[in-house]
Parts: C-alpha cells; structure tokens; sequence
C-alpha cells in the first residue's frame, strides 16, 4: 500500500529559485549593446531574446525550470509590420490633411505635426493592446515542464477596457485607482495558462479602497506639507534678502540666482521624494499582496510577504542604479527583480501534471511589435 499525501502535505509551500549571476547576464548585456553599435541596432531583437533565454533558464518553480523558444526574427518582423501599419496611416493621414484640411488648417500647423499628433492620439490604446498581445507572445514562447504556456482573450477588448479606465480615472483625481487595478489585472490573470490548467483571479476593487482611500488622502497631506515647507523658505529667503535685492536679483539675473534656484529645486524635489515615497510603496507593497494572494491555479495557490521597507529600498536602488549608471546598471536591475520574486513569492500545493495537456490555442507567429513601437517593454 502507498501511503497517500496529506492535505498538509499537499500544501507544503515552496518557494522560485533564481539562481542567476550578475556577471555572465553583463556578459550577455555588453555584448548585445556592441552588437547594438556595429548593427546600427538591428541586433536589438536578438539581444532581448538571449537575454530572456537566459532568465528563463535560471529560473524554476517547484525544482522545474522555465525555457524560452521566442526567437529575434519573430520580433523583428512583428516590428516591421507595426512599422508598416504606422506608414499606412501615416500615407492617410497625409491624404484626408492634404485635400481636405491644408487650406483650412491652423497657422504654424503642418502636415508633420499632424501625422504625429494623431500617431500620439491612437498610441494610448495602441500601447494597452501592445501589453496584452505582448504578454500573450511571451507565455506562447514559455514552457515549463514541456508544458507550453499561453493565453486567450482579446488584446483590442483590453486596449479598449484600459483606455476607457484609464481616461475615467484621469476624470476622478485617480480615486478609480483601485476599480483600475483590479479590473486590469483580471484579464492578464484569468486567461493565461500552463497547458490546459488556467488561472483563476478573485479579486475586488471593494476589497482595497478603505486603503486606497487612506493613501490617498495621506498623498494629499504630504503634498500640501511639502509645498508649505517650499513657500516657507522662498518666503523666508525673499525677506531675508529684502526687497530692493531681492527686486535686484531677478532684473539682473546672473550665476547665484540659477545655483540658487537649481539648489532650492533640488530640495524640493528630495523632500517631496522622502515624505511622497514612503506612501506609495506602502500602496504598492499592499496591491501586490493582494493580486498574488487572490491568484490561483486550480489547487494551487500563491502568498507573499513583499513589506513596504522592501519595496522602498527595492525602487529607490534601482532608481539610483539606472541614474548614476546612465542607463548601463540595467541588468543589475533586472537581477535584482528576478531575486526580489524569487525571495518573496510562496507556491502553495502541486499541480496534476497528469491532467495538464497541452493548450489548444494557437500561438502567435510574431512577436511584440506594438510593445516594442510605443516603449512600453522591458525584458
């Protein structure tokens, strides 16, 4: 007789390993920008790729490790035909201006910023279905297990859905945030898969607005603290300076009025940072908990314990890392996420990997052309 698992057992939480090195992802990311430079950036869709194949393979869930079949060609053509589509409505845009609108249009207004006002206009949509899709191409190249990962739904049906939040959140002063978050993660959850096992999300805006409203009124608070504390010392600079001088000092500007400005920017800037920060990752530390608690697949179920100290010392460092390296520290950001998710993600339970087939779904044949065109892409 084999002795069956207990519920306990069953339940026994494990958690990711990552178990990547800072110095061979450089390795990886120093050549790409060298191929970048001899390539005139054509390399660029090659590089990424190495570099997710990478991550990928350094990083395992229950003892399994992920693989990444994407390919750089697949995403070059998917950004040819953004490339293409963006001319096509570049060439009618041109057309509708040039017959219909040239000798009725503004002063100063030509035909260049036309086709880039409008290019502006449909890119927020654009950039929302340009996530979606892009998230479907990366869990369509993703396989775990052997098990190929994928994902339902329509892209267009999000781009429509987060633009329309988006622009009523805009309306409201950002008091939709909560109706925002919540509904936007719902789709991205809910109709990914590993094989036929799907996720499921039980999240409820309702659930988190007593703390957003806190946060939000805290925000307020901080901000009008921090302007206070701003017109209290220009006031007080302005009286210690005199009138006369102080008139003296702005009618014949010169090199201590600009030290003097950028210095009294600066200060604002890094007081803003210290009392605004705080708030906002002890938001974002609690909607992370919340999505990934409300997260499952099938029986198994995901925790996690990210503080509000973590996520501050997590943002601020790599802020500084990307400052201070002039964009160079990028994989050591990248790093330091793989770790972070690694470090405080918790998986509860084991899937059946006898009833997991594969997904029916067809996958995309390119790859993430609209996330790559409108700069909303990382790794």
């Amino acid at each position: 007789m084999i002795p069956q698992p207990t519920a306990s057992a069953a339940l026994a939480p494990s958690r990711p390993v990552y178990d990547g090195k800072l110095g061979e992802l450089y390795a990886i990311y120093l050549r790409h920008l060298l191929l970048m430079l001899l390539t005139l950036g054509l390399s660029r869709f090659w590089g990424r790729t190495r570099i997710r194949r990478y991550l990928w393979n350094h990083f395992s869930i229950l003892g399994d490790r992920f693989e990444y079949r994407g390919r750089g060609l697949e995403l070059m053509i998917g950004f040819l035909i953004v490339v293409a589509i963006l001319a096509v409505w570049a060439g009618v845009v041109w057309a509708i201006w040039h017959f219909g609108f040239r000798d009725r249009s503004a002063p100063g207004l030509d035909i260049i910023d036309v086709v880039f006002l409008s290019i502006g206009l449909i890119g927020v949509p654009l950039a929302f279905v340009g996530q979606y899709s892009g998230l479907r191409y990366k869990l369509s190249r993703t396989r775990w297990r052997g098990i190929r990962c994928a994902m339902d739904g329509s892209a267009w049906s999000y781009g429509a859905l987060a633009t329309g939040l988006t622009f009523a959140n805009a309306m409201t002063a950002r008091l939709l945030t909560p109706v925002v978050s919540v509904n936007l993660a719902r789709p991205r959850i809910a109709h990914a898969h590993v094989g036929t096992q799907g996720f499921e999300f039980a999240g409820r805006a309702g659930d988190i607005y007593g703390r957003y409203v806190g946060y939000y009124f805290l925000n307020i608070g901080a901000w009008i603290v921090a302007v206070g504390i701003a017109v209290a010392a220009v006031t007080g600079s302005i009286a210690r300076l005199g009138g006369a001088e102080f008139e003296e000092a702005f009618t014949h500007p010169g090199p201590k009025l600009f030290l003097t400005i950028a210095v009294a920017a600066f200060a604002a800037y890094l007081l803003f940072g210290v009392m605004i920060l705080p708030l906002r990752c002890w938001w974002r530390a609690y909607l992370y908990r919340y999505l990934v608690s409300h997260t499952r697949a099938g029986t198994v179920l995901f925790a996690t314990a990210l503080t509000t100290r973590q996520m501050w010392g997590f943002l601020v460092l790599n802020y500084l890392i990307v400052m201070l390296t002039l964009g160079l520290g990028w994989p050591w950001v990248i790093h330091r996420t793989m770790r972070l998710i690694a470090g405080e993600l918790w998986v509860y339970g084991e899937p059946d990997g006898a009833a997991i087939g594969q997904p029916p779904q067809r996958p995309p044949r390119f790859g993430e052309g609209l996330l790559d065109m409108f700069d909303v892409s990382s790794i």
